[in-house]
């Protein structure tokens, strides 16, 4: 593979390409594939080159529009359709030409079953985290009285208010974290078995009020240097420098209790991998008195010192302008964390037979 003058080192592009959808599955054969493509840099405005054949292309850094769509970090797309052109400066793409005679040789018949087998298992990851046609109000996002959540919240409770939002609390907290619409209903977190810190808090505080505990939302600023840890490189240069953090806080003695439960042990353990500093969050822990606030660690606040709100419509009102392939893309790091620590509570929950015999079952995990 040839890297034209100006292009970032090899090894930097081959963890750009490993860091996409992609990479996951294609394993020890990402380093061959990477090699029988090229990458170009693109400016703000210019337009990727045509190829003949059948070239497929995939963004390592930047964004590139056409039709009134966009791909970011790690998105692939055939050649075919509209003229693609570079949003940001320095936007580099990998193509890689079907026609090339070493790709069509009997000795790459390994790699081009490795890559057919790839591009379909992430089509498939993207269309399953597809967004409804009809998003619901956000003001009914908090299902408390929906069965299933009723149900989980029964077999949850325990003796003590306290101890029951820790059951809860745990519960949440070992569902993995992974970027995606915030704008679904409690029950529909429930049977996702993922969200990230929105989702998630709303699962929670529905759990708690359905058990009769008052519960509500906390919203503070997140640095993105932080938040950063959790996604692909080309992602972080996306985002804003700060973020809207939310999570969930419970009043228990008299007293309203921060309860962070956005982050699993996966993703708790790149944080502490980017910055050990933060290892001072780690284990997670909410009881009467001790509240769980991460943020307030971080920066160096009173984890006492929260605004409750009765809910987040405003916020979860919102419209994305991502869409799922940006999503899947972002999740990469967080999937692979997974792989490699896996969480008791992993891609669904089984609801329990009877009451007070809640479980969670690891199942097969749709994620990469």
């Amino acid at each position: 593979m040839s890297h034209p003058s100006g292009l970032p080192p090899r090894a930097v592009l081959l963890s750009l390409f490993g860091d996409s959808p992609l990479g996951p599955h294609l394993g020890l054969l990402t380093s061959h594939l990477f090699n029988l493509g090229a990458v170009q840099r693109l400016q703000p405005g210019q337009t990727l080159p045509n190829h003949s054949g059948r070239p497929v292309h995939l963004v390592l850094a930047g964004r590139l529009a056409g039709g009134g769509d966009w791909w970011g970090p790690g998105n692939h797309f055939a050649a075919r359709g509209p003229a693609r052109q570079a949003l940001d400066a320095d936007t580099l793409v990998w193509s890689l030409d079907a026609t090339q005679a070493v790709w069509r040789s009997a000795a790459a018949q390994h790699l081009r079953s490795a890559w057919a087998e790839a591009l379909l298992a992430v089509d498939r990851s993207e269309l399953g985290a597809r967004f409804p046609d009809d998003l619901p109000d956000p003001k009914t996002l908090c299902d408390h009285g929906h069965p299933t959540i009723r149900q989980l919240a029964q077999s949850l409770e325990c003796t003590t208010p306290a101890d029951t939002a820790e059951a809860i609390f745990r519960f949440v907290q070992s569902m993995p974290f992974r970027f995606g619409l915030w704008q679904e209903l409690a029950s529909d977190t429930l049977a996702r078995g993922s969200g990230l810190c929105t989702t998630k808090a709303n699962l929670q505080v529905a759990l708690m009020r359905a058990t009769g505990i008052e519960a509500g939302f906390v919203e503070a600023p997140l640095d993105m240097g932080t938040l950063g840890a959790l996604m692909p490189d080309g992602w972080r240069a996306q985002m804003r420098s700060h973020v809207k953090h939310h999570f969930a806080a419970a009043r228990l003695g008299g007293r309203w209790h921060a309860a962070d439960a956005s982050f699993c042990d996966p993703s708790c353990s790149l944080f502490t991998e980017a910055a050990p500093q933060l290892a001072a969050v780690v284990p997670v822990r909410l009881q009467e008195g001790r509240p769980f606030h991460p943020v307030a660690v971080i920066n160096g606040t009173d984890p006492f010192e929260i605004r409750v709100l009765p809910d987040l419509s405003t916020e979860m009102g919102k419209k994305s302008h991502f869409l799922p392939r940006h999503f899947e893309a972002m999740n990469t790091r967080l999937d692979r964390a997974r792989s490699r620590h896996r969480a008791p509570f992993d891609a669904a929950w089984v609801a329990p037979s009877g009451p007070g015999t809640a479980e969670c079952f690891p199942l097969e995990s749709k994620a990469p």
